[in-house]
């Protein structure tokens, strides 16, 4: 038998879990790099051309799909065609393993929350301490496990009980602190030389295809769409809700959030470069990017900053809580899908549910911490290449299987901002075609894939294909 129908408390409530789901590691650690990488303030253009082309789009669509279906993806696509159920499986699952070893990457941070209390690189140096944490799984460990017990309680709780009050209350800290964070960066000595290599427009830059492929990459992976969580978030909200204007807001606090915590990214390394004469960031021979940024060179910077110890405890410890709040929310958001498809297809409780999510996700993390070195080629897989063509399919089956005027006539009635046309023809064209050539761009010009992501996809597709051939204990019609 299914539970009983949950919602959120507040439109809020909603928006703000959203939000929370967008925002995760890559906002903090992969924006402001792409950023400096692409041309600085010129990649600010095809930045939002991708917000306003595709991400927009896309979340509404997520949103309306969700909603209008009172389901997951797996339900949704079910119900527009029995075929397509498949689909959702894929999604669902693929979000499943992203969560195996982001986990792992966030009990890093967790483990790092502990380590800036004591600024422990202070002696060993951050590289180095960094390399003993992914070199001991058993120190690894302990952030892992204490990140999968509150995500455990969180989701078990509820949507309204759990979810919601985790967004409402993490979202806001994430904006305080991290406001904190920018006031100390940008007032550093030396912020501004900093700052400047991050904003300096380079328009030459705009003619190499690149920096446009990483624009539309980042707001694909920045906004959550993936066929997953933002679905189910969605359906969570009563029927008649307002959405259009709801997947603006969340698009637009998201990608401004990784705008805003770029100041504090790059004012601090304009710091490092005042203090090291260096005349170019590169000159610091410190990752500029990725988890490097996160957990050598802002540590390293820390250390640097003038009052001391104290001072170095304080700011480093409030980054490494802005980076897990950031992941936190994003892994609820990642255990919340899968729960809603085994629920909806099977009639299993939200307690049985997430505590086996949650058991069999920390199991199959346990692999990513005795193997660090697996988590990129299974990232390329499930976290870069099933994102981009279950996405594209997901706008080619609501765009060419179901009618995007019967969503558009849905939800306008209730709608701040109308959708018209111009929705339907992102949907079914212009998705599509970006989709298409960030997923062949990906696929030749990567040099990730192995063996373990070809492993990864074919037991995907072969656990999807029995999910989907399984009965269903029930299903509302729409």
């Amino acid at each position: 038998m299914t539970e009983s129908k949950e919602y959120w408390m507040r439109r809020r409530g909603f928006i703000l879990a959203a939000i929370g789901s967008a925002i995760g590691l890559g906002n903090i650690w992969r924006f402001s790099w792409l950023a400096y990488r692409n041309g600085g303030g010129a990649f600010l253009v095809p930045y939002f051309i991708a917000l306003l082309s595709i991400g927009v789009p896309l979340l509404i669509l997520e949103f309306l799909l969700g909603n209008y279906f009172q389901g997951s993806s797996v339900t949704a696509f079910k119900k527009i065609r029995d075929q397509l159920e498949i689909i959702g499986w894929i999604a669902i699952l693929d979000v499943f393993i992203i969560g195996t070893y982001y986990s792992v990457v966030l009990g890093w941070v967790m483990d790092y929350i502990g380590y800036s209390a004591v600024v422990a690189w202070k002696d060993v140096g951050a590289g180095d301490l960094f390399g003993s944490l992914i070199a001991n799984p058993w120190l690894q460990l302990i952030g892992f496990t204490i990140t999968w017990f509150i995500t455990w309680i969180t989701v078990y709780k509820g949507v309204s009980g759990g979810i919601e009050r985790a967004s409402t209350f993490a979202i806001p800290v994430l904006w305080i602190l991290s406001a904190i964070l920018v006031i100390r960066g940008i007032t550093l000595p030396g912020a501004d030389v900093g700052i400047n290599w991050y904003l300096k427009p380079d328009w030459a830059r705009l003619a190499d295809g690149k920096v446009w492929i990483d624009a539309f990459g980042q707001i694909l992976f920045t906004l959550s769409v993936m066929a997953g969580p933002l679905v189910v978030y969605a359906k969570y909200m009563p029927r008649n809700s307002e959405l259009p204007n709801s997947a603006w807001i969340t698009a637009f606090a998201n990608c401004g959030f990784s705008f805003f915590f770029g100041f504090a990214t790059w004012g601090i390394i304009g710091y490092m470069m005042s203090l090291q004469g260096a005349t170019t960031p590169a000159d610091l021979n410190v990752p500029l990017g990725g988890a490097g940024l996160a957990f050598v060179t802002i540590p390293t910077a820390t250390s640097l900053l003038p009052g001391g110890i104290a001072v170095a405890a304080v700011f480093g410890t409030m980054f490494f809580v802005i980076l897990w709040l950031a992941g936190y929310t994003s892994l609820i958001s990642i255990v919340e899908p899968v729960h809603a498809a085994l629920n909806e297809k099977f009639g299993t409780s939200r307690k049985f549910n997430v505590t086996l999510i949650t058991i069999l996700s920390y199991i199959f993390g346990l692999a990513f911490i005795f193997r660090v070195d697996l988590i990129d080629p299974v990232d390329f897989i499930a976290g870069s290449t099933n994102l981009v063509w279950v996405v594209l399919l997901e706008a080619v089956i609501a765009g060419y299987f179901y009618s995007l005027k019967k969503l558009r006539d849905y939800a306008n009635p209730y709608a701040e901002l109308k959708l018209g046309e111009w929705f339907d023809f992102l949907i079914r064209y212009v998705v599509p075609i970006i989709m298409g050539i960030i997923l062949v761009y990906g696929l030749i010009s990567t040099d990730t894939m192995s063996p373990i992501s070809g492993l990864v996809l074919i037991l995907l597709i072969i656990a999807s294909t029995v999910l989907a051939g399984s009965k269903w204990k029930t299903i509302e019609t729409t």
